[in-house]
C-alpha cells in the first residue's frame, strides 16, 4: 500500500507528494561508482521494480516476454543486474516498449552500447552504474549488485528455477519484509 504524504510549503505555495514506496533509492548514496546515462533515474518519480531472473530461466518464455512488454507500456523503471540471458531479454523488450532502467554492473562500464541501449540512454531512459572497476564480474560482485538491486525497491519480480542459490536469499528476504513480490516459474 502506497502511503502518500501531502505537505504544503507556505512560502512558495507548492504542493508536493512523497511516495514512501519509491523513497528507498534516495536513501542509498552512490559514492565511488562510474555512471553512464541519466542520474535522474536514481531519484526520479518513476515506479521502480527490482528484476531478478535465474541464469537457467528460458529467455523466450511467454510470461517473461509478456511481463517485460507490460512494464514497458506502463513506463516502469526496472532495476537489476541484467546479467543472465533472461534478464537481458527483459531489458531489451522493456526498453523497446518504453520502460526506464537502472543497470547495476559488477564490473566496469562497457566500452560501447548496442543500438537499443544507446537509444534508451540518449532518450534519458537508461542509467548504467558500475559498482566495481574490473574487467569481469565475479560471483561476489554479482551477489553484491543483486543485493543492492533488492535494497533499492520495495517491488520485486522474480523469474526463478527451483535451484537458484544466488536469488533464493533475496527472494526469502523480500517475502519476510513483506515487499510486493511477483514470482514466475518457467512454463507457468
Amino acid at each position: 500500500m502506497q502511503i502518500i504524504f501531502l505537505y504544503f510549503l507556505a512560502q512558495r505555495k507548492i504542493f508536493r507528494l512523497l511516495f514512501l514506496g519509491e523513497f528507498f533509492m534516495n536513501r542509498i548514496k552512490l559514492v565511488g561508482v562510474n555512471c553512464d546515462g541519466s542520474m535522474r533515474l536514481w531519484r526520479g518519480p518513476e515506479v521502480k521494480i527490482s528484476v531478478f531472473a535465474s541464469r537457467h530461466f528460458d529467455a523466450d518464455d511467454d510470461c517473461l516476454l509478456q511481463w517485460a512488454t507490460e512494464m514497458g507500456e506502463r513506463h516502469r523503471c526496472l532495476v537489476g543486474t541484467f546479467h543472465s540471458k533472461a534478464e537481458q531479454r527483459i531489458l531489451e523488450v522493456a526498453l523497446a516498449n518504453g520502460a526506464f532502467a537502472v543497470w547495476l554492473r559488477g564490473c566496469s562500464l562497457p566500452d560501447c552500447y548496442s543500438g537499443p541501449l544507446w537509444n534508451a540512454m540518449a532518450e534519458g531512459r537508461l542509467l548504467v552504474i558500475s559498482c566495481f572497476h574490473m574487467k569481469h564480474h565475479t560471483r561476489d560482485t554479482a551477489r553484491y549488485c543483486t543485493h543492492l538491486a533488492a535494497m533499492c525497491c520495495r517491488r520485486h519480480a522474480y523469474f526463478l528455477n527451483d535451484d537458484d542459490s544466488l536469488l533464493a536469499p533475496c527472494y526469502r528476504k523480500a517475502v519476510s519484509w513483506r515487499y510486493d513480490v511477483q514470482v514466475f516459474h518457467e512454463g507457468a
